[in-house]
């Protein structure tokens, strides 16, 4: 744009000292064309409306596609449009979309990229940015920008097979002499009927085979609150050194359990962790009651999702102590953490004559070599389970 308005200048100086007026004229033609251009690029952009689609959830290993949308509603073309999107190398490679457009008036394009989920977290997709100019290059680097969205992909779920916690179980439904309510799922017998029953708790063959009106009879139970204790902080780990996969693993862990409490048990589960979340920019203490619902399960997940270890000193153990005050008698606490310590049990022991039922999970890599206190902790009546690999999360096995 400067040497175009040197030129024209120059032009200027050489119609006005040669009197010629052929060049009056080319400067009439170029001045027209300056201002032509002005007006054109100060609409174009602003003209131009941009959207983006995009699927904010996803698990391991979908694939989104992402739509962009440019509407020009002006009835000036846009000669070239520049479009660069940028995301984490995370979800594609290269970590980019680029595009060059021309649009004319009154039309629209839309481009698509796909995005692969290949790890779990917290991502931003954008922000898009824009460039134009106008046909004859007179004016570049106009720019757009369409902010950033976030896109949270779940961790992994391994499906369990086996639950090997007997009496521990946090899938146990504890039978109880009081009948707070029925577990339609442990039939016992029938009975006769009474006003007020409710009809569909029927036995249908038994009445077409006595003749007369019989109602099932279900076990009295209590169901078993569930609390998952998550440690995420990694100078608690036993591998300092590199401790990303191994907390990963105890992820994937606090995950699958979650998930078959829910959906499979259907038994209301709680999460406690501290943890660096990237929503708040800063560490964070999540503690979500137990509940059985599936929302429930899906706003597990979706902490499960955002948190990252901190190389802070969270002070697992602490939190723990300080969560258990609040749960009910009864309830089943999950310790899910690196490897034993005396203070760590001294805790259990703490948590079950607070009338809790204890279960320690320990994740470590294959090659872990920390000095076992398993046995100790055995002695107190507490299961402990060691995991060091997605098949033992499929089944569950304690450690003799």
């Amino acid at each position: 744009m400067g040497n175009f308005i040197v030129f024209i200048l120059t032009l200027f100086a050489l119609a006005a000292l040669l009197r010629i007026d052929f060049f009056f004229t080319i400067l009439y033609l170029f001045v027209g064309i300056y201002i032509l251009t002005q007006l054109w690029t100060r609409r174009m952009l602003r003209q131009l409306v941009i959207g983006r689609n995009l699927q904010q959830r996803a698990f391991l290993g979908d694939r989104m596609t992402v739509t962009l949308t440019f509407d020009n509603r002006s009835r000036l073309p846009i000669p070239w449009l520049l479009i660069n999107e940028v995301f984490p190398i995370d979800l594609g490679t290269p970590p980019f979309y680029r595009e060059v457009v021309t649009l004319s008036g009154k039309a629209s394009h839309t481009a698509h990229y796909t995005l692969t989920a290949r790890k779990r977290g917290y991502y931003k997709i954008g922000p898009l940015t824009l460039q134009s100019g106008d046909l004859l290059s007179l004016k570049r680097n106009l720019t757009g920008r369409l902010e950033a969205d976030y896109l949270i992909v779940y961790p992994k779920i391994v499906p369990i097979s086996q639950l090997g916690l007997p009496t521990h179980s946090p899938h146990v439904v504890l039978a109880t002499p009081v009948p707070l309510f029925q577990d339609p799922n442990r039939l016992i017998g029938v009975r006769d009927y009474q006003p007020g029953d409710n009809p569909r708790h029927i036995h249908w063959p038994a009445t077409a085979a006595t003749g007369q009106v019989l109602m099932k009879q279900f076990q009295p139970a209590i169901a078993r609150d569930n609390a998952i204790f998550l440690n995420l902080s990694r100078p608690d780990y036993a591998e300092r050194a590199y401790p990303e996969p191994v907390i990963e693993l105890a992820i994937v862990v606090a995950a699958s359990l979650a998930n078959h409490m829910i959906t499979t048990e259907h038994l209301p589960v709680g999460l406690v962790t501290t943890a660096f979340d990237p929503l708040y920019d800063g560490l964070r203490r999540f503690n979500l009651p137990s509940r059985k619902e599936r929302a429930q399960l899906m706003q597990i997940l979706e902490v499960l999702a955002r948190v990252r270890a901190s190389s802070e000193e969270a002070h697992f153990l602490e939190t723990v102590r300080q969560a258990a005050v609040h749960l009910s008698w009864g309830t089943t606490a999950i310790i899910i953490t690196s490897h034993e310590t005396s203070e760590l049990a001294e805790t259990l022991l703490l948590l079950k004559r607070s009338g809790l039922q204890v279960t320690l999970v320990l994740v470590q890599s294959i090659a872990s070599r920390v000095e076992s206190q398993t046995e100790q902790i055995q002695q107190l009546g507490i299961p402990v389970f060691k995991i060091r690999g997605e098949k033992q999360v499929e089944v569950w096995s304690p450690v003799a």
